[in-house]
């Protein structure tokens, strides 16, 4: 009998108590020997656990889940080849700062280093893609290590955390007082903390602002994690500041505002490139200005002066010298920022200014967009992407939510699909570029906001990967729409051979599969798009369905966004 004002419970049942105070609903996950923990919540009835069909598919939920609710994303997997499956999933909300706890079963702690069935070293596998991991031994200990996970991940840059858990540990009871079980609400969601920097450094960085003669504004991933879109929007119209942001940072403006030029760096557009480089200063935010954000550290200038925001201070100047840094947390900074502007009377408005950049994106969606001649040509075949693109950008509304996968997709849905409304209504793998991600992912918001509609772009490389995962749809009641750009071949790949190596293919080309047959053997609706003037009533078609939707549209071989191949860098 347990000792009066104490709760005995086994390891599995001390991780969802633990899970249930940080309120987590839905962990996702495939059982093996964690069963522990999925009897405690089948016992307890108040938190979802949906089954996936491969745990690469849990990782890439609980990712998605995070960036839709603001709270840590949770999966879970068996020891072993469980655990290892996780890995590219985990190290895509590693590289874009998306808080994951990842719960995994280990060998027992007395069986360690006899060559146990499925033992390896979990613990050294999972640190160069985590921000911590934590082996629990005891099971006493289990409160202090789910306490310490959703810290560690909710705070600094976000990011996941992985718990392994022996099997000994899992099934051995304890004696818990209420003391024990107590945990710090703030850290279930992310940003735990709000710090801004001293109000000096502030007022430096207006001084800075209003003294540029071609200030932009260049947002990332970190002012939709800070939740600071409506920041942003102020500052742009008090200042009529241009915004241009990384395809983490799109919703930082919605792209039909007359103050954005969508995306710039490597894959972003070559008007809205040329602006950036003709800025005189730059105020970034939340942005880590990889090599692909900034086409190899060329966009923007290294001459270019830059106030840089961030709310871990080790991503400030890592890959950029920056005249001003701000360590804190970009909506708080901006709130701050603006109680200064707004009462100064150097601002002053900028008209000319706003309607250049206007008459740019204006004068880009004519020429290469959605309102350009090859978009709007309704008697295609095969289809051409930016045709998909103009459809699916006519059937869904503002605050639909699109998922991208990796590849040229990705491009065709970052570079010329515009989002209208703030926040994480886009989502991409842009992290890691994990191919696979598109499907589970929008599954997960699918689930997640329902009253939201969710479309996912993905080509038939990344399809392929994931597609058991139709069933997981099916059974768990996603109503969404997935469009298959299928070309039949691995076409980013395909493509650096063409311009790099003679067109000399190899291993790049499929057979063709018929991705609508394939998803009505799921028990989805299936739609074959063979020609640009089906896509609309296809679309319709499918968002009028109550249930998962494919469209698989046979697109162009050779139609390539604009960009520029890394390989092309000597």
């Amino acid at each position: 009998m347990p000792s009066e004002g104490t709760r005995a419970m086994n390891g599995g049942e001390a991780i969802v108590e633990m899970l249930r105070r940080f309120d987590v609903d839905t962990m996702f996950g495939l059982p093996g020997e964690q069963t522990h923990i999925h009897d405690a919540i089948f016992r307890r009835n108040d938190i979802r656990h949906l089954l996936v069909r491969h745990e690469q598919a849990a990782a890439k939920m609980a990712d998605s889940h995070a960036r839709a609710t603001g709270k840590v994303g949770v999966c879970d997997a068996t020891v072993g080849p469980g655990a290892t499956n996780l890995i590219s999933g985990i190290s895509e909300s590693f590289l874009s700062g998306i808080p994951v706890v990842a719960i995994v079963s280990d060998v027992r702690a007395d069986w360690r280093g006899r060559e146990s069935f499925q033992e390896i070293d979990q613990t050294t596998l999972f640190r160069s893609i985590t921000k911590k991991v934590f082996s629990v031994d005891h099971a006493e200990r289990i409160p202090e290590f789910v306490r310490r996970a959703f810290q560690i991940a909710t705070t600094g840059r976000p990011g996941p955390v992985l718990l392994s858990f022996p099997m000994t540990t899992l099934r051995a009871e304890h004696e818990f007082a209420e003391e024990d079980l107590k945990v710090d609400t703030r850290y279930a969601r992310w940003p735990a903390y709000r710090p801004t920097p001293p109000q000096h450094e502030i007022s430096a960085a207006a001084d800075a602002i209003l003294s540029a003669k071609r200030p932009i504004i260049l947002g990332g991933g970190g002012v939709i994690a800070s939740g600071a879109t409506d920041e942003v929007k102020e500052l742009a119209e008090l200042l009529d500041m241009p915004v241009a942001t990384s395809y983490m940072g799109k919703g930082t403006l919605p792209e039909n505002h007359p103050l954005s030029l969508g995306p710039y760096g490597l894959l972003g557009r070559p008007a809205s490139n040329e602006y950036v480089l003709q800025a005189d200063l730059g105020l970034a935010l939340g942005t880590r200005f990889n090599n692909v954000g900034t086409a190899a550290w060329r966009i923007p200038d290294r001459k270019t002066r830059l106030v840089q925001v961030d709310i871990e201070p080790t991503q400030i100047g890592r890959n950029y010298t920056v005249d001003l840094a701000l360590t804190g947390d970009i909506k708080a900074v901006l709130r701050e920022l603006l109680g200064l502007l707004e009462s100064d009377p150097r601002v002053t408005p900028k008209t000319a200014q706003r309607e250049a950049v206007s008459a740019i994106s204006a004068n880009w969606r004519k020429e290469k967009g959605i309102e350009s001649p090859l978009a709007q040509d309704r008697d295609a075949s095969p289809v051409h992407p930016i045709q998909v693109i103009r459809a699916m950008r006519d059937a869904m509304q503002d605050d639909d939510v699109l998922v991208c996968d990796s590849g040229f997709n990705q491009i065709w849905g970052g570079q010329y699909f515009e989002v209208r409304s703030p926040g994480r209504n886009y989502l991409g793998p842009r992290g890691f570029g994990v191919m696979g991600y598109g499907l589970p992912a929008a599954i997960s918001r699918a689930l997640t906001t329902p009253d939201q509609n969710v479309v996912c772009l993905t080509g038939d490389g990344g399809f392929a990967m994931v597609v058991q995962e139709l069933e997981t749809a099916v059974r768990s009641g996603a109503n969404l729409t997935v469009v298959v750009m299928n070309n039949s071949n691995m076409h980013f790949i395909k493509d650096n051979q063409r311009l790099f190596f003679d067109g000399r293919y190899i291993s790049t080309e499929f057979t063709e599969l018929d991705y609508a047959e394939i998803a009505r053997a799921f028990g989805c609706a299936g739609i074959r798009v063979e020609n640009s003037g089906e896509l609309d009533q296809a679309l319709a078609e499918a968002m009028r369905s109550e249930k998962t939707s494919v469209i698989d549209v046979r697109i162009l071989d050779d139609a390539v966004p604009e960009r520029v191949s890394l390989q092309s860098f000597k």
